[in-house]
């Protein structure tokens, strides 16, 4: 598929949108990650980076933060390029908690009240 421009339209810095920039190495990003106490060392390799975002969370829950917030991430992008509304990282924020609390209705009861206690420290 030919597309106008490869270029992020999250940062607006005529960067290629590769996965890694999309998720990791832009600056949007970059502050929804922050927005979660999560931050990036971008001179690794992705896996040890979602290692380190592991470690940075110590929950058992790890998992699903991170593919929550690659989603929410995601999301926004899509909204702006098949909707026009503009990103932003507090809508990413408010996404990232509606789902997060959509997730917990689904969890195993003995991970409720450490997500419940994580979310409302975090956000």
């Amino acid at each position: 598929m030919e597309l106008p421009s490869y270029s992020c339209v999250l940062c607006m810095h005529d960067i290629e949108e590769t996965l890694f920039h999309l998720i990791l190495e832009c600056p949007f990003a970059q502050e929804c990650w922050i927005n979660i106490s999560l931050f990036t060392d971008l001179s690794q390799e992705p896996y040890s980076i979602l290692n380190s975002f592991r470690i940075q969370l110590q929950v058992k829950f790890f998992m699903e933060v991170i593919i929550l917030m690659c989603w929410c991430i995601w999301m926004e992008r899509n909204d702006y390029i098949f909707q026009g509304i503009n990103p932003s990282v507090h809508s990413a924020m408010s996404r990232f908690k509606v789902v997060f609390t959509q997730v917990m209705l689904r969890v195993k009861e003995d991970w409720k009240q450490l997500m419940i206690e994580w979310l409302d420290r975090t956000l």
